[in-house]
C-alpha cells in the first residue's frame, strides 16, 4: 500500500533533483561544452584557428609559404599600411603620411609616434631606414626584386626618413615589406640573417600580436600586444593549429574545438556550411593553381623537350580545366589562364585573359597535331612519342600538402599519356620541390625536375607578383628558370610607371607574353574557403579585396593584422542574459526546499495517512 504522504515526499525529492540538475546543466559550462571554444585558459580569452599547410620559418627574410605570411602580418607592421576594405594606402602602419618629390625620385615618410617593439624599445626612423638599406646592401633575395629602383634610405629625424630612388617606383606605397627591428637584425651579417637566424619565439615585432610559442607542424601561439599603438587586441591569445588531414580539421571545427578554419577541403564545404552557429565564405583572392615546367637553358635535369614553347603549349591543350575544377575542387573556383584572377582589381583592373583565338582550352586533337608538327612523333608505334629517338618521359609531381593537387595530377597524367607522353606521377613533400627546383651541383645551379603542380598566393600589387618571374629572378622566385627578355623589359617599364592606367597596360602585356610562351599554365583559381564561429564570437572582421565585389572575407586575408583584434566571446553576454533564469532557478530551489520542510513537519505531527 502507498500513502498520500509518501507520494508528496517522493514528488518533492524528484522536483528537487530535477531543479538542481537543471541548475547544474545551465552552469558556466552549459552554454559552451568543455571542448568548445572560446574555452577558458585560466582567465584568458583564446581564439583557435585551424589550417592546413606549414609555417616554414619565423624569419621574414627567409620564410615564404602562404601561412607564414599570415603570421608575419600579425607580428610586424608594414612600411605603409593599407585599408582592408579598399586596399588603398592608409596611416596605421609605420608611416602616417608621405610626400613625393617633383622628380618622383625622393619619398619622405613621417612615422606614427609611440610605436614600440615587443621588447619595449621604441620604433624609430632608424629601424625603417635600416630595413630598406639592409635589404638593398645585402641583396636579400626575398625582397630585393621588389625594391627595383630604390637606392637607399636616410634618417631625417627620429620619426622621419627619406627613400631615394634612381627611377620612379610605382609600387612604393603598396609593397609588402615589414619593418624590422634594427637592434635584432642589425647585429647579424647578411648570411646570418638570411640563413642561420630562425627567429625563435618570443619574436620581436611591432604588430598587434607576438609569437611566443611554436611547435613545428603542430601549433603556433601568439599573445596580444597590450601596448599596441592602435589599440590592444581584445582576445589574449590566438593559436594556429596545424592539421595534416582536412577532414579531421573540419570535424574539430564542427565539434566546437576550433573557432575558425581555413583551407579546408572543398568537398567538405557544404557540410561545414550546414553546421549550426557558423558562417562560411568562399571568394576570389590573388591566388592560382598551376603546372610549372623546367625551362632552364643551362645545365639541368629537366627533359630537353620542355625548352620548346610549342611542346609546352601542346601539353596545355591536352588538359581539361573544367574537369579538374569539378573533380579536384568540387567546383569551388573558376578556370584560370594567367596568374591574376578576374574581378579582383578595379580602377584599374590589372587582370588579363586570352580571348577565343588565343586560349588553349582542352583540345587533344590540337595537342597531337602540335606535337606532330614539332617533330615529337611515335616512330615505333608503342604509344610514346620520342625526342631524338628516345621515348619522352616526364616526371609530374603533386604537392603532398594539397589533396586537390594529387587529384588534378592524376587527371593530367592520363591526358598527357593519351597524347603520347609517358608520365611518372608522384606525390612529393615541398622539401623535394625546394631542393630540386632550386637545385645545385656543387656551386652550379642545376634545377632537376620536369613538371610540378603547385599553388601560389600573389601580392595585392600585381607588379610585385609578376616581377617574381622575371629573368633577374632565375635562381630566386622564378621557379621555371624561364628567360624571356620581352617579359623582363615590360617588367622594368611597369615598375617605374607612375600612371596607374599605363602601368596596367604593361602588366597586361606581361601576362600575354607569359601565356604565349607557356613556361607554366594556370589550371584553376580556387576559391578561398573559410568558416568561423558566430555562435560564440562577435567581431569577425569582414573586408574587401580591392576588387569589384565588396567585402568578401573575414580573416586570414593577405596577412591582415586586424582580423582578430575585436573578437569578443559571446559567452559573457549569454551569462548576463541568463541572470533572470538563474534567479528563477534559485527561487524554485527555495520553494522546493520549503515544501520539503513543511512535509517533514507535517509528518512529524502524525497526521492521518489515507490508504489507497
Amino acid at each position: 500500500m502507498k500513502t498520500v504522504r509518501r507520494r508528496s515526499w517522493s514528488f518533492a525529492l524528484v522536483l528537487l533533483v530535477v531543479t538542481l540538475g537543471l541548475a547544474a546543466a545551465l552552469g558556466p559550462g552549459a552554454a559552451l561544452g568543455e571542448s568548445e571554444s572560446p574555452a577558458p585558459s585560466g582567465d584568458k580569452v583564446v581564439v583557435k584557428i585551424g589550417w592546413m599547410g606549414e609555417i616554414d620559418n619565423l624569419n621574414p627574410l627567409i620564410g615564404w609559404t602562404n601561412n607564414v605570411y599570415e603570421i608575419y602580418g600579425n607580428e610586424y607592421l608594414l612600411m605603409v599600411a593599407r585599408d582592408w576594405d579598399t586596399f588603398k594606402p592608409t596611416d596605421n602602419g609605420i608611416a602616417k603620411s608621405w610626400e613625393l618629390s617633383d622628380d618622383q625620385l625622393v619619398w619622405t615618410f613621417h612615422m606614427n609616434e609611440g610605436l614600440t617593439w615587443h621588447d619595449g624599445e621604441e620604433v624609430t626612423a632608424e629601424d625603417a631606414a635600416f630595413t630598406y638599406n639592409f635589404i638593398i646592401e645585402n641583396q636579400i633575395a626575398n625582397f630585393i626584386t621588389f625594391l627595383t629602383g630604390v637606392d637607399h634610405a636616410e634618417v631625417v629625424d627620429k620619426y622621419t626618413y627619406k627613400v631615394f630612388c634612381t627611377t620612379p617606383v610605382a609600387n612604393m606605397l603598396t609593397l609588402w615589406i615589414a619593418c624590422l627591428p634594427e637592434h635584432v637584425f642589425g647585429k647579424m651579417s647578411a648570411k646570418e640573417a638570411t640563413v642561420k637566424f630562425q627567429n625563435d619565439p618570443p619574436c620581436i615585432g611591432n604588430g598587434p600580436w607576438q609569437v611566443v610559442e611554436w611547435k613545428r607542424d603542430d601549433y603556433l601561439r601568439m599573445e596580444a600586444n597590450p601596448d599596441f599603438l592602435f589599440g590592444a587586441p581584445k582576445p589574449d591569445e590566438v593559436i594556429f593549429v596545424v592539421y595534416q588531414n582536412g577532414d579531421t580539421m573540419v570535424q574539430d571545427f564542427i565539434s566546437g574545438n576550433l573557432d575558425a578554419i581555413y583551407m579546408f577541403p572543398p568537398a567538405q564545404f557544404d557540410k561545414v556550411k550546414a553546421a549550426e552557429g557558423v558562417e562560411t565564405r568562399e571568394y576570389n583572392f590573388w591566388n592560382w593553381d598551376y603546372v610549372g615546367f623546367n625551362c632552364y637553358d643551362g645545365p639541368s635535369g629537366g627533359h630537353p623537350a620542355l625548352r620548346d614553347a610549342q611542346f609546352r603549349g601542346a601539353l596545355e591543350y591536352a588538359v581539361d580545366r573544367e574537369k579538374i575544377l569539378s573533380n579536384a575542387y568540387s567546383g569551388r573556383g573558376i578556370p584560370g589562364y594567367t596568374f591574376l584572377p578576374p574581378d579582383t582589381w578595379s580602377d584599374p583592373d590589372y587582370a588579363w585573359a586570352p580571348d577565343d583565338t588565343q586560349r588553349r582550352d582542352y583540345d587533344p586533337d590540337t595537342a597531337n597535331q602540335m606535337l606532330d608538327d614539332a617533330g615529337y612523333t611515335d616512330s615505333d608505334g608503342d604509344g610514346v612519342r620520342e625526342y631524338k629517338g628516345e621515348p619522352i618521359t616526364l616526371r609530374l609531381w603533386a604537392d603532398k600538402e594539397t589533396p586537390e593537387a594529387a587529384r588534378a595530377c592524376k587527371l593530367i597524367a592520363g591526358w598527357w599519356e593519351a597524347v603520347g607522353i609517358d608520365v611518372k606521377f608522384s606525390v612529393q613533400d615541398q622539401g623535394v620541390y625546394f631542393d630540386n627546383i632550386w637545385g645545385y651541383k656543387g656551386d652550379t645551379f642545376y634545377p632537376d625536375f620536369d613538371a610540378y603542380y603547385w599553388e601560389w598566393d600573389g601580392y595585392f600589387d600585381p607588379g610585385q607578383t609578376l616581377t617574381c618571374f622575371s629573368p633577374a629572378q632565375i635562381e630566386g622566385w622564378n621557379e621555371f628558370s624561364w628567360n624571356n627578355e620581352e617579359y623582363g623589359r615590360l617588367d622594368a617599364l611597369q615598375a617605374a610607371e607612375m600612371d596607374a592606367d599605363k602601368r596596367a597596360e604593361y602588366i597586361h602585356q606581361m601576362q600575354q607574353v607569359m601565356y604565349e610562351d607557356a613556361p607554366c599554365f594556370t589550371t584553376v583559381h580556387p576559391y578561398k574557403l573559410q568558416a568561423y564561429r558566430t555562435s560564440t564570437w562577435d567581431g569577425w572582421k569582414l573586408t574587401g579585396n580591392g576588387g569589384k565585389d565588396g567585402p568578401q572575407f573575414a580573416f586570414l586575408s593577405a596577412a591582415m593584422p586586424w582580423a582578430y583584434v575585436n573578437l569578443t566571446p559571446k559567452a559573457a553576454a549569454e551569462d548576463k542574459s541568463n541572470l533572470g533564469l538563474w534567479v528563477a532557478i534559485i527561487v524554485g530551489v527555495i520553494v522546493v526546499v520549503g515544501l520539503i520542510v513543511w512535509l517533514v513537519a507535517r509528518a512529524r505531527r502524525g497526521g492521518p495517512a489515507v490508504e489507497e
